[in-house]
């Protein structure tokens, strides 16, 4: 099948998205295609700092660190219009596996570029609020901030505190998991 339209006027499902062809990476938000741009070589040096943490955290308990390019839909139909890569996400418990992750995390982690900045920020940001994503880190290299939202039953909310190099952050679910914001950005 052709790639999909980007003119917003379509809509798409998980099983159209199977089938696009091209080497480009895309994430279906309401149904809606955003094509991924590729990552700097800063954002996966943030990304693979994040990652060498949580995954070495969460060896030996029941959840695992996950790292894009995977897909993630929160529920196995395939008429559903929502498949994102996370830069990164924790799951926990049971979960469907096949070539994608079918569940909600419990953790989620984007790391900010000037392309995808409003897509994480605000269409993302809802996405993994309806889903019922407990929490959602959002890292801004340029600033070099991590900003956490915790689901409160209804919503993501901004905790209202910007983490810096010289802090130190612990995912909700994984209290005894610290984070040095400085050896994040370094």
């Amino acid at each position: 099948m052709p790639k999909p339209k980007t003119d917003r006027t379509e809509t798409y499902t998980y099983d159209d998205y199977l089938i696009w062809d091209g080497p480009e990476r895309w994430e279906l938000v309401d149904g809606i295609p955003y094509m991924m741009a590729g990552p700097t070589p800063e954002h996966q040096q943030i990304l693979g700092q994040l990652f060498l943490q949580i995954s070495g955290y969460s060896q030996g308990n029941s959840c695992t660190a996950y790292i894009a390019p995977l897909d993630l839909t929160f529920e196995e139909n395939m008429q559903t219009g929502q498949v994102v890569q996370p830069d990164l996400f924790v799951m926990c418990g049971e979960y469907g596996r096949d070539k994608r992750i079918i569940g909600v995390p419990v953790l989620i982690i984007e790391v900010l570029s000037p392309s995808t900045a409003t897509h994480d920020l605000i269409r993302k940001l809802n996405l993994y609020q309806k889903a019922g994503v407990k929490e959602y880190w959002v890292v801004d290299p340029e600033e070099k901030t991590i900003n956490v939202y915790l689901h409160d039953g209804t919503l993501l909310r901004w905790t209202e505190e910007e983490h810096k190099p010289g802090d130190r952050l612990s995912p909700i679910m994984f209290p005894d998991l610290v984070i040095d914001v400085g050896v994040v950005f370094s």
